[in-house]
Order: structure tokens, then sequence, then C-alpha cells
């Protein structure tokens, strides 16, 4: 994605993932509830295609989902706001986090610098 970037056509970033990697790594822009909502709207596109007993299985892996007791014939309550955080936390932010690039490396140095 490139549409709708805040960093600016000089600053070296080519993407809107670039620009989730420098705040992850380095300092959260004004905007970044922006970024969130985004990556979560993308998360729910994705899960809406999967199918019941797939989304069941990842929320189970969720805080809720770990601590929901199962009681005989009784369906697994998965909310898909848990499984879109869990996603966005443990996959997303995390990735994001790891990933590197010249790009970032040198955005990220440079806010540093300012900072």
């Amino acid at each position: 994605m490139t549409e709708g970037m805040h960093s600016g056509s000089d600053s070296g970033l080519k993407n809107i993932w670039d620009e989730i990697c420098v705040q992850v790594q380095g300092q959260e822009s004004a905007l970044w509830e922006a970024y969130v909502d985004t990556v979560k709207d993308v998360i729910a596109q994705y899960l809406a295609k999967v199918d019941r007993e797939t989304r069941e299985a990842i929320w189970l892996q969720t805080d809720n989902g770990s601590e929901w007791e199962a009681h005989e014939d009784e369906d697994i309550p998965a909310e898909d706001g848990d499984t879109t955080d869990y996603i966005m936390r443990d996959y997303v932010l995390s990735a994001a986090a790891n990933w590197t690039s010249h790009r970032i490396e040198k955005f990220v140095a440079k806010s540093l610098e300012i900072d």
C-alpha cells in the first residue's frame, strides 16, 4: 500500500509497511491509530474469508480464548475483535519490530538524531 502515506515524499520510505515499521521501531506518530485501524481492517477482511473452524482455532489462541472453558455442547464464542487484536499484536507488530531495510534503518536513525 502506498496511498495515504504520511511520511512525505522525501522520507525515503516506499510504502505503508515501511511507515509502520519505523513507528514500531522508533516513535509512534500522531497518526499511529490510523495505521492501527488500517491494519486491523485488512486483517478483518482476511478473517471474513476464513472458515468458521479456522477462526475459532485462531481465537482459542487469544487471551480470552485461552481462558474460555468449554462445556459440553457449547459453541466456541470466537470474537473476531479478539482475533484481530491477537494477530495485530503477536504477528504484525512483532514482524514490524524485526523487519528491516536500508530505508527503515536510515529513517529511524535520522528520527533518533532529531529527538
